[in-house]
């Protein structure tokens, strides 16, 4: 029996965990971690489950085309070849055209798909589609985008190694990126303070020297009471707003600076306010305030914790905005942006004529939000296919992204649908979604293909490393790569000529030229390679605490709170989180995984529990104005009161475990379309 160790790292979500996987005759037979490399330290239960992945009865084997009509709960799949799929797939792209085609793809970040996800772009840009359904406004807007409304550019890395304080909100890396945890507790070793803002003390705020228990909803009312003390206690750093900032330019719309006009904005949040609103008491808002203003330097990172908010753009505005007072930004110890290697971006968003973006999906109401990248929300995808309003939309093409079970429940979804002429889905298994597709085809797994990381996001070092991760076992059946589908596609639609004459090879040499790597050393040295061209690290950005931009939105140039609407049928606050055993709606096939975490739970609250009469392990069912959710009950005593705290995902019966379905789609932030999945109003009974 062959049995063969491969250096490769994990791309089952965004730490990129490197490892060591061990393979006997072609099969998967293990994952660990592997010291060596610069994210291998550690690995999660889900990489250790690889090989059940990997080997599942239920994977995709072949293309399947549905005999059956669109709603029937068995499509009445029939398998067909890969020749005879690429060409139905063909003619009814062309058929449909490029603006009534829209693409679909999973989130890189969470999912397996970053190995094609430009490749995927690509095909959407060459083909001319103005409209692609992503995460992004519930997943990285917030993270990556958000940012450049205050500074021009995304949030950064923190530089773990020389921080002096680290501030989470709203991000666990605990359980969401292991390379992160591993560098802020060995940070925290060294003397960094640390400080967790989250409603559920989980991971890393065990531990930290404060947690914020804030209730969901209310990130901006908190930010800007920090904002307010940090300004009124002399903890702001001046010289470095006066230097990189429009901190002391005289204010737009009065007299005074813009700094002064910060400070009388953020005055209306005395810590008593802001103790009432957000639940954290006023002595833990002075301790955090003296922290960021004399345990120098801060870094910060933040993610869907704040980002999945009905407000969410005033919510990360404001966290910016605070940030950009501690005077950490670009500085060793705040939040830097790394030299990366020089890869060559093959998405192709130069090719988008302007006329085409101008036909994006909610590029009107969203002009500075995702749809001005193409990137468009499942409910105006959904809105367009049935109203037909601004053009008919025939066909989908959609590679991952189970959007039923993990994007809101809309007006719109199964009436959309039905409608759709032809929906083609990339899927390792049969999902919800799938269910709907005229053509179902069968992707390999990230342990059956050959992907490229070009940086691993954690620091300096990481940043400058490349690696090309091989495929260590065989794909089931005929299962293939995301992006040979890709190129498939291409093929058939007459566009091989914008993909290297239909050779991956060449795009994956196009890729590394600028990094002065190819893809030959990189083989050889399979845990991968520093770069010798790197970019350079940028300046100090010039931040901008007024904006303009966001006053001509009707925002506010400085960031505004506003309370929900109250509902006395709905007293309690629900919120949601990933854990350990699965990522979004992944992973719930996998027998081990699923006896560590059976079913879905949702904690409550100490007060909640008392309120309802409910008692740990007993069955209950979650009401929002939307839609209900049954779970198993868990009382956590470490949950900010009032909260409830529950799994989402799920979808072994999706009408009753679906989280998203009791989740209003049409109720989203205003700038960026980011759904209200946190901090939404619900009920509690026994069920």
């Amino acid at each position: 029996m062959a049995r063969e160790t491969f250096h490769t790292y994990c791309a089952l979500c965004i730490s990129r965990c490197g490892c060591l996987a061990t393979v006997e005759d072609g099969r998967l037979v293990s994952v660990a971690p592997d010291p060596g490399h610069p994210t291998g330290r550690a690995i999660c239960i889900k990489a250790k489950a690889a090989p059940e992945l990997a080997a599942h009865r239920e994977r995709l084997t072949m293309p399947l085309l549905r005999t059956r009509p669109k709603g029937d709960p068995d499509p009445g799949w029939q398998p067909i070849g890969w020749d005879e799929a690429l060409a139905l797939a063909g003619r009814h792209l062309r058929a449909a055209g490029p603006e009534g085609t829209a693409f679909a793809v999973a989130t890189p970040s969470g999912t397996a798909v970053a190995d094609s996800f430009g490749w995927i772009h690509r095909l959407a840009h060459v083909w001319g589609s103005p409209n692609l359904v992503f995460a992004t406004e519930n997943c990285n807007w917030h993270r990556d985008f958000s940012p450049a409304l205050t500074w021009g550019g995304g949030l950064g890395m923190p530089d773990y190694a020389n921080t002096g304080t680290i501030l989470l909100w709203g991000s666990n890396p605990s359980a969401t990126w292991l390379a992160h945890a591993e560098r802020i507790r060995a940070a925290q070793q060294r003397g960094a303070k640390l400080v967790v803002v989250d409603p559920r003390k989980s991971g890393l705020a065990n531990g930290a020297d404060v947690w914020l228990a804030v209730k969901p909803g209310t990130d901006a009312a908190l930010a800007l009471g920090l904002i307010h003390l940090l300004l009124s206690e002399g903890g702001a750093d001046l010289d470095f707003l006066r230097w990189h900032s429009d901190a002391f330019s005289p204010a737009p719309d009065g007299p005074g600076t813009v700094l002064e006009r910060l400070a009388e904005h953020a005055s209306a949040w005395p810590p008593e306010r802001v103790a009432d609103v957000t639940g954290i008491a006023e002595d833990a808002l002075r301790q955090v305030a003296d922290l960021l203003g004399t345990a120098k330097p801060v870094s910060l990172y933040t993610w869907t914790g704040t980002c999945q908010q009905e407000q969410a753009t005033a919510a990360t505005r404001a966290i910016n905005l605070l940030y950009a007072l501690t005077g950490s930004l670009g500085q060793p110890g705040g939040n830097r942006w790394f030299a990366k290697a020089r890869l060559n971006d093959i998405a192709a968003f130069d090719q988008v004529a302007p006329e085409v973006r101008a036909r994006t999906l909610g590029i009107e109401e969203r002009p500075f939000g995702p749809p001005s990248r193409g990137w468009i929300t499942t409910r105006d995808l959904f809105g367009a296919i049935v109203s037909e309003q601004r053009y008919p939309i025939r066909a989908l093409v959609a590679f991952g992204g189970n959007f039923l079970v993990s994007k809101p429940a809309t007006r719109h979804t199964e009436e959309a649908l039905a409608k759709l002429d032809f929906f083609v889905q990339t899927e390792l298994f049969e999902t919800p979604s799938a269910r709907w597709a005229d053509l179902l085809l069968p992707a390999s797994s990230c342990w059956e293909r050959e992907g490229l990381q070009g940086g691993f996001m954690v620091d300096e070092s990481a940043e400058a490393h490349v690696q090309l991760r091989p495929a260590v076992a065989r794909p089931p059946g005929e299962a293939r790569a995301d992006t040979a589908i890709v190129f498939g596609l291409a093929r058939t639609l007459g566009l091989s000529d914008a993909f290297f004459g239909g050779d991956p090879e060449a795009g994956l040499a196009h890729i590394l030229a600028p990094s002065g790597l190819d893809a030959a050393s990189l083989r050889t040295q399979r845990r991968g390679l520093a770069a010798p061209n790197l970019g350079s690290e940028p300046p100090v950005p010039r931040i901008t605490l007024w904006s303009e931009t966001l006053a001509r939105l009707g925002g506010g140039a400085l960031p505004i709170w506003r309370p929900p609407a109250a509902d006395p049928a709905l007293p309690f606050t629900l919120t949601c989180g990933k854990t350990v055993a699965y990522c979004h709606s992944q992973f719930r096939q996998i027998d081990s995984l699923r006896k560590r975490q059976p079913e879905p739970v949702a904690e409550l609250a100490p007060d909640v529990a008392m309120a309802r009469g409910v008692a740990s392990g007993g069955a209950i069912v979650v009401r929002t104005a939307t839609g209900e959710v049954h779970y198993r009950a868990e009382i956590n005593l470490k949950l900010a009161a009032g909260t409830v705290w529950a799994h989402y995902g799920w979808w072994h019966d999706v009408r009753s475990v679906n989280y998203n379905a009791a989740m209003d789609g049409e109720r989203f932030d205003a700038v960026s379309g980011s759904n209200a999945l946190r901090g939404v109003s619900c009920d509690v009974r026994p069920g």
